[in-house]
């Protein structure tokens, strides 16, 4: 049996390790993001996103509307537990959102809706997100995107640096989606 290929399968399964960590205030928040400029040599990018979450039966699907490119349909699985944890995920990059979105609603309805501005920064294999959440406020999230041959511990060893150098706590830490947190659960 031949297994699917990059090249091969349009849609493959990623992985990453990833965060997610609360920052206290507007203050927090903006050190972060002078950390992560001097960092990366930039000054990163602004993302408007609007996420639209969809009831499933397992794991999470977002329709992640974009301006600055195609939107995107993400579907992803991940354990719900504060420290850095493996994420798998399929994405799905689409040329008409609104009409997927009124096919997944009507059939299996919309969980909730979450809207933020995100300071998207690069570091080597490890994206940076500052984002300001409608509703919930102030977070960084590090998703250290895996090679093939890379490890779940090789991952989580970065996102210990990266935690270390932009002074992140464990008591900082959250679980789950920001859809969770706005639905309380």
């Amino acid at each position: 049996m031949e297994t699917a290929t990059a090249t091969k399968d349009p849609i493959t399964t990623m992985r990453n390790v990833e965060i997610k960590a609360r920052l206290a205030g507007e203050e927090g928040f903006e050190r972060r993001i002078a950390i992560a400029r001097q960092l990366t040599g930039t000054d990163g990018e602004l993302i408007v996103q609007k996420d639209v979450f969809f009831n499933v039966s397992s794991g999470r699907l977002k329709l992640r509307y974009l301006t600055h490119k195609k939107s995107e349909l993400i579907s992803y699985d991940r354990p719900d537990v504060a420290g850095p944890k493996l994420s798998q995920y399929e994405l799905l990059e689409l040329d008409d959102p609104e009409r997927l979105e009124r096919m997944l609603a009507s059939t299996v309805g919309v969980r909730g809706r979450v809207a933020k501005r995100r300071h998207l920064f690069l570091h080597e294999q490890t994206r940076i997100h500052l984002d300001a959440v409608d509703g919930l406020g102030h977070y960084l999230e590090f998703e250290t995107v895996l090679r093939p041959e890379q490890s779940s511990e090789e991952g989580q060893r970065i996102v210990d640096t990266m935690m270390a150098r932009f002074e992140i706590m464990p008591d900082d830490l959250v679980t789950g989606a920001y859809m969770d947190q706005l639905s309380g659960k």
